[in-house]
């Protein structure tokens, strides 16, 4: 009977130890599918990121775009604005009141189209040259004002915000020579 019982009691032990060594590869498994799903996560995150970083990469290219055709299509409308102000500024007292009236509504139309645009005009009547701004159209001989003064605006010059969008063309002074020295630099090209 004793036997039966150790045989019995070997019987449990095996089971048991079979039970056990199941329950580790059971574990091992689970251990496994649990690395693989936090690898899957890890690698869903990034790819999440990926995905967002190239999303605003494309939205700020279509941005760049929008505002290129933007800017293109305002600078043409800019060279119809200024012969729509030539055009203003030619008109005389033989024109009819009523047709000044109309073309200056207009005006203020497309004036008021520019600035909810973005389109600000820059001012430079009196202000020093500045090359990055605008460009030189005219040079005038003067004394009247400091040499590098702007004169007179031939062309307007844009903001587009606060980007350039178009440079304004100017007069812009500079100091003038007197006449004994242009004799002298006239008389000395003779001589040569």
């Amino acid at each position: 009977m004793e036997e039966k019982k150790k045989a019995n009691k070997d019987k449990k032990e095996t089971k048991l130890d079979e039970l056990i060594k199941a329950l580790k590869e059971k574990n091992d498994i689970i251990e496994k599918k649990e690395n693989e799903i936090e690898n899957l996560k890890i690698e869903f995150i990034k790819l999440k990121e990926q995905f967002r970083r190239e999303q605003q990469t494309i939205e700020r290219q279509a941005e760049q775009k929008i505002t290129q055709a933007k800017k293109a299509l305002i600078k043409e409308f800019l060279e119809i604005f200024d012969n729509f102000e030539r055009a203003l500024s030619a008109m005389d007292e033989k024109d009819s009141a009523s047709t000044k009236t109309g073309i200056q509504l207009i005006h203020k139309q497309i004036a008021k189209f520019l600035e909810q645009q973005g389109v600000k005009e820059i001012n430079l009547s009196g202000k020093q040259f500045d090359p990055s701004i605008c460009e030189i159209g005219e040079i005038v001989q003067t004394n009247d004002v400091k040499p590098n003064t702007i004169i007179k605006v031939l062309r307007k010059g844009y903001y587009l915000g606060n980007e350039l969008l178009r440079p304004a063309v100017v007069s812009v002074a500079a100091p003038k020579q007197e006449k004994e020295n242009n004799k002298e630099s006239k008389g000395g090209d003779n001589n040569e």
